[in-house]
């Protein structure tokens, strides 16, 4: 029987419209508020930034395991068991950060965190789809704009919090509650209908995938390249604003001006996408980020800082969700797979970038490691440009 045929007396598409948002809030409420707090959280453990730069690795490299095993999760637990896993996972992970006393406190924060993201991507999102068949209506923009709209409110709240004399782990606290307040939310909500099938998957079916073909691997190497300035804003921004002598309040309320670019970049990047092509935004998406990192490393003092950081927000925007799509142009009728190996590709970038750039700024300095969004501006720019006759 179709799923847009289950009696709606069964589940509520409002009432978990909301629900679902509320996940994303969540999610985007923690990203943004440790954006602000990790200045405060690196001087308090006492480690260097080489040392939590490693240390960042943690939380993506356990999300990337999590998604790879994603369908085999789903069929043992079900997307309701795995989002009150996902929620509870989270506000231990803050809890944990909030108690850390050193590094190996901060290192057991971000593998409770990265398996609470790998979670919740599962859930939410192939939660959202069964939205969507259900109801025959769209939601994932809205849902993801409900991230970039928590991220907002996590930067600029914990940013005020601090400002008005909160200490770090009172927010930590602070988050902990509004993941339980989402937890008991979802208890007596019912998911809704899915058509997924009780079958197992084997990581290596999904790796598989991102070497299939020419087109696919530049598309995977975007993937990891392209989230670099995203890794930057949410670990760095702040710290380097910081350096250059931004009060808390500053930094945090610059760290919530780059989600809100973000926000609005992708609102524009899909009506570019569907006027001039995937291939199109993502050279765009290139020249802005060598825009942006030339705006970093002019001396200009904070000003200036934020404006490049919002540059950067705009620019970074449209990498992954474009990606998507060309994936999905180069391998039709296979859209859960290859957004599940996108999105492992993704998750892979920030495993890589977080250490790499903390040791250039251990090594050198925190200025000259941004040099590395210009890099990564220039590599996607050679790598979409290569893509020209197979992506539109």
């Amino acid at each position: 029987m179709s799923v847009s045929r289950v009696a709606r007396s069964e589940w509520h598409p409002g009432v978990v419209f909301a629900l679902f948002i509320s996940f994303f809030l969540l999610l985007g409420l923690i990203v943004g508020s440790l954006g602000v707090l990790w200045a405060d959280i690196v001087p308090a453990l006492g480690i260097s930034l080489g040392v939590f730069g490693t240390a960042q690795l943690v939380s993506p490299l356990v999300s990337v395991v999590v998604l790879l095993f994603g369908a085999s999760l789903s069929a043992w637990g079900g997307k309701k068991r795995l989002g009150l896993m996902a929620i509870a996972l989270e506000g231990g992970a803050v809890l944990a950060l909030a108690v850390a006393g050193g590094l190996a406190g901060l290192v057991v924060g971000l593998v409770i965190a990265g398996a609470a993201n790998g979670l919740m991507e599962i859930s939410v999102n192939g939660g959202t789809l069964d939205w969507e068949r259900a109801t025959g209506r769209h939601a994932m923009n809205y849902m993801h704009a409900g991230y970039s709209g928590g991220a907002v409110l996590g930067a600029l709240g914990a940013g005020l919090l601090r400002g008005w004399g909160w200490g770090y782990q009172q927010v930590l606290i602070l988050l902990a509650m509004f993941a339980a307040i989402v937890f008991l939310a979802t208890l007596p909500t019912r998911f809704p209908p899915t058509l997924d099938g009780r079958e197992k998957s084997h990581p290596a079916d999904t790796i598989k995938i991102l070497f299939s073909g020419r087109v696919m691997m530049t598309l995977a190497l975007i993937a990891i390249i392209g989230p670099l300035a995203e890794t930057v804003a949410n670990v760095y921004s702040v710290i380097y604003l910081r350096g250059l002598g931004a009060a808390v309040v500053v930094g945090g309320l610059a760290f919530a001006l780059f989600n809100a670019a973000m926000f609005l970049g992708r609102i524009g990047n899909a009506s570019l996408v569907q006027r001039y092509g995937a291939r199109f935004s993502l050279l765009a998406s290139a020249v802005l980020l060598v825009i942006a990192n030339g705006l970093l490393l002019i001396p200009g003092g904070v000003p200036l800082a934020v404006v490049a950081f919002m540059v950067l927000g705009v620019a970074v925007a449209g990498v992954v969700p474009t990606v998507l799509s060309a994936a999905d142009q180069a391998m039709p009728n296979r859209s859960g797979a290859v957004a599940g190996a996108m999105m492992a590709a993704c998750y892979t970038s920030f495993v890589i970038w977080s250490p790499v750039i903390g040791w250039i700024a251990e090594l050198f300095s925190l200025q000259a490691a941004l040099l590395t969004v210009g890099v990564s501006g220039l590599a996607l720019f050679a790598l979409a440009w290569t893509l020209k006759g197979h992506v539109r």
